[in-house]
């Protein structure tokens, strides 16, 4: 058996790497082109596969708001006399609407409104996706606008009043 000394191991080391210094270069280049290739592949291509939500979409499919349910939202608006124009916008797991009511249309109609809108979501699709309902009048108001929210792990709507006025 042969027993080195530390110091005896790092000359050896030193004369083989002078031995082969240019092997030694090439090996050393050869190790950060493949660390680099490596680092490309698992951190910067992934995010160019064009979609910004990853894979918090992947039950999407089994989730979608159909066409009849939106138009059934907005029957119920049409039937409203107070609510005068009501918008869908879906992003990502939010589904947003947007309701114009008229100035003397009540706060709590109002959220009432709202909440008759939700109910016509599947209680199953409400527990996929957020719920934002922004409510305001078409002519200016001290009432509004107000802000709803509904999360996907909650049973009720949180409000709030949009830009702080707290009156």
């Amino acid at each position: 058996m042969i027993n080195y000394s530390i110091m005896e191991v790092v000359i050896l080391m030193k004369k083989f790497i002078k031995k082969h210094k240019k092997q030694m270069i090439m090996g050393v280049i050869c190790l950060v082109i493949i660390l680099i290739i490596l680092m490309t592949w698992l951190f910067i291509l992934p995010s160019f596969n064009g979609n910004k939500y990853g894979d918090r979409l992947k039950d999407e499919k089994k989730h979608k708001i159909s066409d009849k349910v939106i138009s059934k939202i907005k029957d119920k608006a049409k039937d409203n006399d107070s609510v005068s124009k009501i918008e869908y916008n879906k992003e990502g797991r939010i589904l947003n609407f947007t309701i114009t009511v008229d100035s003397n249309f009540g706060v709590n109609q109002a959220k009432e409104f709202a909440g008759s809108i939700i109910n016509e979501i599947s209680k199953d699709d409400q527990k996929y996706y957020d719920i934002q309902i922004f409510i305001d009048s078409d002519e200016k108001s001290e009432q509004y606008p107000i802000i709803g929210y509904k999360s996907k792990s909650s049973d009720s709507v949180n409000y709030g009043i949009a830009g702080g006025n707290n009156g």
